[in-house]
C-alpha cells in the first residue's frame, strides 16, 4: 500500500546510511477450526438443506443393527443408483410408507399389483412419491424374499449378522485427511456385493454396498479430526466387541 511506511522514500541525508534488509515475516495462517473443517466437509454437499444436514449430523456413520434398518438402507441406496442421495432422502418417508416400514416379511408378501400402484400413483408433492423405476421397486420385493428364505433355511441367523460379518462385526475407523480421499468402494464392499449378487440380490453393486456401509456405521468416513470423527472414536472406544483402525 502507498501508506505503508516501509515503502516511503527516505529523506535526503548527508550521512551515508547503512541499509538493512527488511526481515520477511510469513503471514499468519490460523489453523482451521473444526467448524471450518466441517464446512469444507459435508456442508459442501448439504448446501443449506436442513434435512440433509440433520441426516449427516445424526445418522451418517452411526451404527444400525436391526434387520429392518439395514434392509431399508440397502434398498434406498439401490434406489439412489444414478440419482442423488438428496432426492431419495426427501422421498424416504414415501418409501417407508410404500414398503411397510421395510418390514422384511411384509415386503416379501407384496405383489406385482402393488408395484403397479406405486408406478401410477400421483401426488401434488413429489416427496410423497417414490422414484418410478420398476426394476428398482421390484428389487426391494426380490431382496426381501431372498432374506426371508436365507433365514428360513438356516443359511443366516439374521440379515444384520450376515451384513456385519463382512467387516468381522467390527466397525472400521478410517483416517482420511480430506473428503477427497474417500473411496467409492473397498475390498469389503466388493466382497459383499459379489456375495449378495451370487445369492440373487438386485441393485447391490460395490458402490451401493459401500454407501450403505458408510451410512450404517460399518465404516467411519468423516475426515479425521472433525467433530464427528472425534465423537465416533469416543463411541467406538466404549463399544463392546471392539473396532478396527485403518
Amino acid at each position: 500500500m502507498s501508506g505503508d511506511p516501509s515503502t516511503r522514500a527516505s529523506a535526503p541525508s548527508s550521512k551515508k546510511q547503512k541499509r538493512t534488509k527488511r526481515q520477511q515475516v510469513a503471514p499468519h495462517r490460523p489453523k482451521p477450526s473444526v467448524d471450518s473443517d466441517e464446512q469444507e466437509w459435508f456442508h459442501k454437499f448439504t448446501q443449506g438443506d436442513p434435512l440433509y444436514a440433520e441426516y449427516m449430523t445424526n445418522e451418517w456413520g452411526r451404527e444400525k443393527d436391526t434387520d429392518s434398518e439395514l434392509f431399508e438402507k440397502l434398498s434406498l441406496e439401490g434406489a439412489q443408483s444414478g440419482l442423488s442421495w438428496r432426492t431419495i432422502l426427501h422421498k424416504r418417508e414415501a418409501y417407508r410408507t410404500a414398503f411397510h416400514g421395510f418390514d422384511i416379511d411384509k415386503v416379501a408378501a407384496m405383489t406385482e399389483g402393488e408395484i403397479d400402484a406405486l408406478m401410477s400413483k400421483t401426488a401434488d408433492d413429489p416427496k410423497e412419491l417414490v422414484v418410478r423405476h420398476r426394476g428398482k421397486l421390484a428389487s426391494v420385493l426380490n431382496n426381501a424374499q431372498i432374506i426371508q428364505q436365507l433365514i428360513a433355511d438356516g443359511t443366516i441367523d439374521s440379515f444384520k449378522e450376515y451384513l456385519w460379518s463382512f467387516v468381522d462385526r467390527k466397525p472400521i475407523l478410517n483416517r482420511w485427511a480430506s473428503f477427497h480421499d474417500l473411496p467409492s468402494k473397498t475390498e469389503e464392499s466388493e466382497r459383499m456385493s459379489k456375495e449378495l449378487k451370487k445369492r440373487g440380490f438386485k441393485f447391490v453393486g460395490p458402490t451401493t454396498c459401500y454407501a450403505m456401509m458408510q451410512s450404517c456405521g460399518f465404516v467411519i468416513d468423516h475426515p479425521v479430526g472433525t467433530t464427528h470423527w472425534v465423537a465416533a472414536e469416543e463411541r467406538l472406544k466404549g463399544r463392546n466387541g471392539g473396532y478396527q483402525v485403518r
